[in-house]
């Protein structure tokens, strides 16, 4: 008999482990937002949008954003062997520990991150900046 534990068993111990010492509100938050997220991604071709309700998102806490990624992570890959890794801006990933302890693999990550966000928001045009400016003194 295999006494290793399952994926399942490895998710219910760490939402144990969260339901003993976060907040029993921001807990709560953190259920639906799990059941929205694997819901989501069951969905094929959906868009992965997690709804949440306004008077909930007062308990999106960057510890809370870091714990959804990491019971995410035990999901996807059955293991607690990770890390949750800032990449600037807000923006956070998990790596397994033999990633997230490797400074490269991380910079890379982070270098990754920056790049999509600059191409989702580039800089604009100096020169268009200055005549906006001017324009609106007009």
């Amino acid at each position: 008999m295999d006494d290793e534990p399952t994926r399942a068993d490895r998710v219910r111990l760490y939402l144990d482990t969260l339901a003993t010492r976060m907040d029993p509100e921001e807990f709560r938050v953190l259920g639906r937002l799990l059941t929205g997220a694997v819901a989501s991604l069951a969905a094929p071709g959906a868009d992965h949008v997690i709804d949440i309700a306004d008077a909930d998102r007062k308990y999106l806490t960057g510890e809370l954003k870091d714990e959804l990624l990491a019971v995410l992570s035990i999901v996807a890959t059955g293991t607690m062997e990770h890390q949750v890794i800032d990449l600037g801006d807000g923006a956070t990933t998990v790596l397994d520990t033999a990633a997230a302890s490797n400074p490269e693999a991380v910079q890379r990550m982070r270098d990754w991150a920056a790049q999509r966000r600059t191409e989702r928001n580039p800089t604009p045009d100096p020169t268009v900046v200055r005549d906006i400016e001017q324009a609106s003194h007009h």
